[in-house]
């Protein structure tokens, strides 16, 4: 079950906050500007109302907390600080995060016996819990935690563990204890007078029903609720109600509907910057629009969803690239100074092994000659330890080296092919299917697939005959040309190459750069020139009679793009690494051209190392 993604988790904190106008915190926090105690308990206060309003606001007022509380060893405040901070990260779906800074103020909290804000940290790990798909733990962390309260008056903290014990049995689809603890956390609410918890409550009854394919229910639960909502300006709530009305409209034939509730949410998630939320309602939209037949948009909306997922897919990537780094690094050390030990073992034994000598000696042929050859081994354990050390260091900068080339090797991998090239190549096909054109989506189709069979062959090669990259070349700028029609053009020719091979993948991200900055944004008549030319070294000319670099750069700059080339950058990375391992001259140069001043395109001349192979 995708639980709902409003701040039921704050319920504690509303019921003071509430008391409060949201401007008179802020003016305390502006004005008290003593790092102490009070400071740290007016930032966390003043999260509570971000937290429901916008999110985006709570993470410097509690990043300053958790410095002021760790600066005057203030404990508890540091508990409440990572608590705060877990929930941060838990609205915006980061929920690894969330789960480190829950674990961090549950030992806090642990130490010192603050039951209320360990009662608050578990309902927000059980909350992750549920996001990860563990709800069985989540299950049985609110059943501690009811047990805790169970000989306590009803308080909006009973409410609490009820609404997530919902959750977590909805997510295992047992519909009834779920629709029970919704009511209970409903009931609770309406005898603390916490009007709230109410409405989250009845919102929650919403999205049951709705999973339960009662949607007219369902509206009536969730019509009320976001009114609530947006008479209190809770965003994030507001956002994910916006989306369960959508959800109901459109399975009761109203996707019109659907389509205006579903454009409210992406408002908030836009400004939010709460990418997950705004990637799932992206794919909504998508499919709204084209349940009503609206293509166009559907693809728009679903262009920006996989731009969404693209980004965050590499930023799990850089994650895990860091994290491989660390334990490569952590590997690397410890195999050191096993090393080291087992070295330092050897000498010892050496040197108990020349004592012993020594005093056999100085029995049987004197002092002198003993002392002569002791003196003899110190020296050839000296010079072998010398010996040693260098070949280690020899060893390790040859592995240094091997690492950065497979590194190199992976980023150039990952700069082919990229998911934008791949998703405009399936919609130009699409687009000739729809158009009936049955020809030639299957020969598109099949281009598409031999490049994608070709780019895996490919990738596991250091050097592949010219004749295979011409022919890489050439189906990709097919595919290209899909795109551009009929105004691109193109000439691939190469002058005596025959029995050479190239290094694989090399200069697609090149032509790529040129299509994309260079060709593009052109209008009219689109020309591309590849030459392969061979005399006493190897050298590619790529030339577009784009927009130039100085327009296009301009470009980027008004669309708020700074971005670098990832793949050229790859590309550097790995001709550098080659230059040193075999002391090849090789690199690129890229040249404006110019006609009276008059930008005319681009040339990139590409060193490449090659081998022959007869």
């Amino acid at each position: 079950m995708k639980v709902i993604t409003i701040s039921l988790l704050l319920i504690i904190q509303i019921t003071y906050a509430q008391e409060k106008e949201l401007d008179s915190i802020k003016r305390r926090v502006d004005t008290y500007l003593q790092r102490d105690s009070t400071r740290v308990q007016l930032l966390n206060q003043l999260t509570k109302y971000y937290t429901l309003r916008d999110i985006s606001k709570s993470k410097a007022l509690l990043l300053e907390a958790i410095e002021i509380s760790k600066e005057i060893g203030y404990i508890s405040g540091l508990g409440s600080s990572y608590t705060g901070y877990s929930i941060f990260h838990t609205q915006s779906g980061n929920y690894d995060k969330g789960l480190v800074y829950a674990l961090k103020a549950k030992k806090i909290q642990d130490s010192i016996n603050d039951v209320s804000g360990l009662l608050l940290t578990n309902n927000c790990m059980a909350r992750i819990y549920i996001h990860l798909k563990k709800s069985k733990k989540a299950i049985k962390i609110q059943l501690e935690n009811l047990e805790l309260l169970k000989n306590q008056p009803l308080s909006p903290q009973k409410a609490g563990i009820h609404f997530y014990l919902a959750n977590a049995y909805g997510d295992i689809n047992n519909f009834e204890e779920a629709e029970f603890h919704y009511k209970k956390a409903k009931y609770i609410a309406k005898e603390t007078k916490f009007t709230t918890g109410v409405y989250i409550a009845n919102s929650s009854l919403g999205v049951l029903a709705n999973r339960r394919g009662e949607f007219k229910e369902a509206i009536h639960y969730l019509k009320p609720t976001l009114k609530f909502y947006e008479e209190n300006n809770q965003l994030a709530n507001i956002a994910h109600t916006n989306l369960e009305m959508a959800k109901s409209y459109a399975n009761l034939g109203n996707v019109n509907k659907a389509i205006e509730f579903t454009s409210k949410a992406i408002r908030i998630y836009k400004n939010q910057k709460n990418l997950k939320s705004l990637q799932s309602a992206y794919l909504n939209q998508s499919n709204f629009y084209k349940r009503i037949n609206n293509y166009l948009k559907a693809n728009k909306f679903l262009e920006d969803h996989y731009k969404i997922k693209d980004s965050l897919f590499s930023y799990d990537n850089k994650v895990v690239m860091e994290e491989m780094q660390v334990k490569y690094e952590t590997e690397k050390i410890k195999k050191d100074k096993e090393l080291a030990e087992q070295k330092a073992i050897v000498v010892i034994a050496q040197k108990r092994q020349n004592k012993e000598y020594f005093i056999i000696t100085l029995a049987g042929i004197g002092f002198l000659f003993l002392l002569s050859l002791f003196y003899f081994e110190r020296t050839k354990i000296k010079r072998k330890a010398i010996f040693l050390s260098r070949e280690l260091e020899e060893t390790q900068k040859r592995l240094e080296i091997e690492k950065q080339y497979k590194e190199s090797e992976l980023k150039a991998l990952k700069s082919q092919m990229n998911p934008h090239f791949i998703f405009n190549s399936l919609n130009s096909i699409q687009d000739l299917i729809l158009q009936q054109n049955t020809d030639s989506s299957y020969d598109y189709i099949v281009l598409f697939a031999q490049l994608v069979r070709n780019t895996l062959n490919y990738s596991s090669k250091n050097f592949i005959v010219i004749e295979k990259e011409l022919e890489f070349l050439d189906v990709y700028l097919q595919l290209e040309k899909l795109r551009f029609e009929d105004d691109f053009t193109y000439t691939i020719q190469s002058i005596n190459t025959e029995g050479l091979s190239v290094l694989s993948l090399m200069v697609q991200p090149f032509i790529e750069n040129a299509l994309l900055h260079g060709l593009l944004h052109k209008a009219g008549k689109k020309q591309l020139t590849i030459d392969f030319t061979f005399t006493d070294h190897l050298l590619c000319t790529i030339i577009d009679n784009g927009i130039g670099r100085k327009e296009a750069k301009k470009i980027q700059e008004r669309q708020g793009n700074h971005h670098e080339s990832f793949a050229l950058n790859a590309i550097q990375q790995r001709l550098e690494i080659l230059k040193d391992q075999y002391g090849t001259d090789v690199g690129y140069q890229i040249f404006d051209l110019y006609n009276d001043q008059l930008a005319m395109g681009t040339r990139v001349e590409i060193r490449m190392p090659y081998q022959k192979e007869y």
